[in-house]
């Protein structure tokens, strides 16, 4: 009974030896602090037009960008 036997354990192979560099933009990994922080954006942005939604409904107060300082209400 012959069989080929590959030889074990197999040779480490390092990606720092090979000819060939490897492209980090093929690579789809996204740090999870940066999917947080973007969604943290998202949500303050989110909280910004609820609340000049309801100050507009409930009071009559329009939360417009050319009134003076209402950039600083949410800030």
């Amino acid at each position: 009974m012959s069989r080929t036997a590959a030889a074990w354990p197999p040779a480490h192979r390092s990606p720092y030896g090979l000819d060939t560099a490897l492209d980090g933009l093929a690579s789809r990994l996204v740090r999870p602090y940066v999917l947080e922080a973007e969604r943290e954006c998202e949500r303050a942005r989110q909280y910004r037009r609820r609340v000049a939604l309801v100050l507009a409904a409930d009071f009559g107060i329009d939360l417009d960008r050319h009134l003076i300082g209402a950039d600083g209400v949410f800030a």
